[in-house]
């Protein structure tokens, strides 16, 4: 689904104008252009409720969101690449599977008592 700006201002009551377009123009939401304006989707507008969590309800400064924002999508872009990855493996024959699965246990065994020297 699309959003216009007053759209979203309405469906995400927290938000006022002024926030919306300052956040657009930190980048901290990146919506698509559209000919009226900016042309927000449903993954923008849970962006703009976390940030609203963030500013309104957790107080967190203005110079800290870039940081959390980074952290947060980094942790997603790593959870896709997880997911693509295990089913990868799941598409492997079992012996290969198997050998895999031992494999990461003991990387991450070794990672874990610090034995992995790096």
């Amino acid at each position: 689904m699309s959003y216009d700006e007053r759209t979203v201002v309405a469906c995400v009551r927290r938000v006022t104008m002024r926030d919306l377009r300052l956040w657009v123009d930190e980048g901290w939401v990146r919506p698509a252009r559209g000919d009226k304006g900016p042309v927000f989707d449903d993954l923008d507008i849970a962006r703009i409720r976390l940030l609203c969590d963030l500013r309104k309800e957790m107080s967190v400064p203005t110079d800290t969101i870039p940081v959390v924002l980074s952290l947060i999508d980094n942790l997603h872009r790593t959870r896709r690449e997880l997911k693509c990855l295990a089913n990868a493996v799941e598409g492997q024959p079992e012996d290969v599977r198997q050998e895999v699965i031992a494999t990461f246990h003991a990387l991450r065994d070794s990672s874990a008592t610090g034995t992995d020297g790096g």
